[in-house]
């Protein structure tokens, strides 16, 4: 028995206690190893946005690895480097089984997965999911931890019970506390990579104040001296493993640090380019980004290059903005032509090779004022628009619809401009044009599985405008009017409604007209509690013609008006309270200037239910103005009010939800790529003489189609109406007879008014459908076509006034 307590060679008897001493060196490093897992881990898990989609289950399958393999395993066995038995003799330290050192691995992994998911991806994790995934990420650290020790070979190891306690509190707490902050700052969107170096640090404080906890406490003794190094993992083995398994860490976080450097170079890049992009709402009006808060964003050229040198700028009334803006509710018709197009650029990029811009590389301003810039635009913009809906998995038609404005870029100037005396920002050449969309809950379901979050617009605004150089302020205002653009049908309802007409005159955009925010009517209005007029409601309206609203309301409340027809009475309340509702958002002077038109107007109205026989017809409804032509400093004080361009308006409602274009759209589409240019008479696709740049060829003459000519030799199309006149920013085409109105009473029909209106096209003159908008701009500019009221009823005004 002696002999058992006899020391061997080394100085260790074989059932004493062997002496611990630690390296401070290798504690350093486990720390560091574990940091890296853990960052590693975080980075990855930062990156996930949903539950399904093979994309995020395999970030929540590496972020597992990284976490249970090379922030708690890794840490586990570099630390254990640090234990030095005895007088540190190679023979006496510690061996490892294989077995319980792969379960140990395995082991965290599993638990950790579920953790991670138990977690979830919402907006803002619940305090129960966070403790549940800190309990099981502390109970993971502990079980790797003692799992492990199970497979020391060559040694039995005791525990004192306070220091297996106390080490599950740190890991439990420390854990539950290091996923909670993470996950809040990365539900309000401020999770910047030091903040999640910092969530990482303290979860590896976690791993390492449990793992040095639990060590102080464990002892080793009766050393098995059958247990030899060739049959078992050596203490050297494992630090190589797990060195292997850390500079797979090192590549990870190298790979992210890569990918978001590029991200963002890109942005700024784009900051100087006009690009398209896409802003996506869920059904709970959170706008779609990538975890880094971007936007799915293509560049369609480097900038603009108008026909003169004031069209270098892409403004939301600019023609070509507006045919970009009818593309997209006509992606249908364009789909189909894309691949032509494509080819056709990449034929004209090999033809004109360094004469003219391909994707926007700019020759001298001649060739650029030379250039059929528009029709190529228009392509560009196409192409575009199907290789965003490609990069989103989703067929080209519901990419969504363009938004109706363009927003510039502003690129912070540096610090030493800004000493200089320079604005902190300053404006870019960049535009974005963006492509809005509603989306329903399993689309957004299914852009979440591939790797796109949604934010709340306030959370996400601030990061947003530093990754696309858009001033935070107009960014969130422009970000939540998109929202309710998108979500906004802007078609009238059904019935007869009172709407106020209000034009006022611009230096650069012609006519503006003041219309409503958000979702409703796209111009002030009153709605009526009747579905249509008759014939005895046209009577009373006829005495209101040219009449202010004051002076309407004062003769609807008068005895003249009551004594005209008894069965009327309910019809003049009806219109007092409409006029008064519509007249309480406008200024008392506003009020005096607006004048009635008691000719009815008939719009495209959208049906909350419709059967089907009523799917192929058209709804409408009937629109009784006031109208106003205000001054250039005209203001309503109304925030629900705001003043549109009349480009951009008519075109608004020539292609609304309710009144599609498709068979104009289509007519425009095939003139801009297959017919004539309309003012020269010329093809579009013969070369084009300069005396400075040589022949630049815009087509390629090979698939030219040939024009019909006329037996003068000018085209058919060049031919133009020889009445067409000026009328302000509008140019009248062609006069048609428009029924303005459909009158029922007793079930029968009757057109009570016919009267001329007239074909108007915006800005370039193209003719486009008219419009319901067009006959309220001829009830401004155009009295002759108003209804003439009766003198009676003029002699009564005046009696009334008096």
């Amino acid at each position: 028995m002696s002999s058992s307590n006899t020391p061997d060679h080394s100085g260790v008897a074989p059932e004493s206690l062997i002496h611990v001493s630690y390296l401070a060196g290798y504690i350093f490093l486990s720390y560091v190893i574990s940091s890296m897992g853990c960052a590693t881990t975080l980075e990855l898990l930062h990156r996930r946005t949903s539950r399904s989609g093979f994309y995020n289950w395999y970030l929540l399958l590496t972020s597992s690895i990284t976490m249970g393999g090379i922030g708690i395993w890794c840490m586990h066995f570099i630390g254990n480097r640090a234990i030095v038995l005895g007088n540190g003799d190679k023979d006496i330290q510690v061996l490892y089984n294989v077995a319980f050192t792969g379960t140990s691995f395995i082991l965290p992994v599993i638990v950790l997965l579920v953790a991670f998911y138990s977690v979830g991806v919402e907006g803002k994790a619940g305090y129960l999911r966070i403790m549940t995934g800190g309990f099981l990420t502390g109970s993971s650290v502990c079980g790797m931890h003692y799992v492990g020790q199970l497979g020391v070979a060559n040694y039995r190891c005791s525990y004192r019970v306070a220091n297996v306690i106390g080490s599950a509190i740190i890991a439990i707490f420390s854990s539950t506390a290091a996923l909670g902050i993470f996950f809040r700052w990365r539900a309000t969107w401020t999770d910047s990579w030091w903040r999640r170096g910092m969530c990482a640090c303290l979860l590896a404080a976690a791993v390492s104040g449990m793992h040095w906890t639990a060590a102080v406490g464990t002892k080793y003794k009766g050393r098995d001296k059958s247990i030899r190094q060739g049959t078992q993992l050596s203490r050297s083995q494992v630090v190589i493993i797990c060195a292997v398994l850390a500079c797979v860490s090192c590549l990870i976080l190298s790979a992210c640090a890569i990918v978001a450097g590029g991200n963002r170079r890109r942005s700024t890049t784009r900051a100087h380019q006009l690009v398209l992009a896409c802003a996506y709402f869920d059904p709970a009006g959170r706008v779609m980004v990538t975890p880094q808060a971007l936007l799915p964003t293509r560049k369609i050229v480097d900038h603009y290059i108008g026909r003169t040198f004031k069209d270098d700028d892409l403004t939301r009334t600019h023609p070509t903005f507006l045919w970009a803006f009818r593309a997209s509710r006509n992606w249908g018709v364009v789909k189909d032509l894309i691949p032509f197009m494509r080819n056709r650029l990449e034929s004209e990029e090999r033809a004109i090779q360094k004469h003219v811009l391909s994707r926007g590389v700019v020759m001298d301003k001649e060739t650029e004022l030379q250039t059929d810039f528009d029709t190529l635009f228009k392509q560009l913009f196409c192409v575009t628009a199907q290789e965003l809906s490609d990069e989103l998995r989703q067929p080209l038609q519901d990419l969504g619809t363009l938004y109706d404005d363009v927003l510039a870029t502003a690129i912070p100037v540096s610090r030493l401009s800004r000493a200089m005396g320079r604005s902190s920002l300053r404006t870019g050449k960049g535009q974005l044009i963006f492509s809005v969309r509603q989306l329903q809950k399993h689309e957004a379901n299914r852009l979440a599985s591939t790797g796109f979050r949604f934010a709340t617009i306030e959370h996400v605004t601030s990061t947003l405008s530093r990754r696309i150089h858009v001033p935070e302020v107009t960014l969130l205002d422009h970000l939540r009017d998109m929202r309710d653009y998108a979500t906004s049908n802007r078609g009238f309802e059904e019935g007869v409604h009172l709407i106020s007409f209000v034009m006022r005159p611009t230096v650069q955009d012609h006519f503006e007209i003041l219309t409503t925010k958000g979702t409703g009517n796209p111009l002030p209005s009153s709605t009526l509690p009747i579905k249509r007029l008759n014939v005895q409601h046209l009577d009373i309206l006829s005495h209101m013609e040219g009449w202010s609203m004051n002076t309407c309301l004062k003769y609807l409340q008068s005895k003249t008006a009551v004594q005209v027809d008894k069965s009327l009475d309910e019809f003049r309340e009806y219109l007092v309270r409409g006029i008064t509702s519509l007249a309480s958002s406008f200024p008392e002077e506003m009020r005096s200037a607006a004048t009635f038109s008691a000719r009815p107007l008939v719009a495209p109205c959208r049906s909350a239910v419709r059967t089907s026989e009523e799917i192929h017809t058209p709804q409408q409804c009937t629109l009784l103005t006031f109208c106003v032509v205000g001054t250039l400093d005209t203001q309503v004080p109304n925030p629900d009010f705001t003043f549109t361009p009349f480009r951009l308006f008519r075109v608004q409602q020539q292609v609304n939800d309710t009144f599609a274009d498709r068979e104009g759209f289509s007519r425009e589409l095939n003139q801009d790529l297959f017919c004539t240019d309309v003012r020269s008479g010329s093809s579009a696709y013969e070369s084009v003489p300069s005396t400075r740049s040589g022949i630049l060829r815009l087509w390629p003459s090979r698939n030219l189609p040939h024009p019909r000519k006329s037996p003068s030799g000018l085209s058919q199309e060049s031919l133009v109406e020889p009445h067409a006149t000026a009328l302000g920013d509008i140019t009248v085409q062609k006069e048609v007879r428009v029924d303005v109105t459909r009158l029922s009473e007793n079930n029968a029909v009757q057109n009570a008014v016919n009267t001329h209106g007239a074909i108007i096209a915006a800005g370039n003159a193209a003719m486009t459908p008219a419009t319901y908008v067009d006959e309220l701009y001829s009830l401004c500019y155009a009295p002759g076509i108003r209804l003439c009221p009766d003198s009676t009823l003029r002699r009564s005004q005046k009696s009334d006034m008096s």
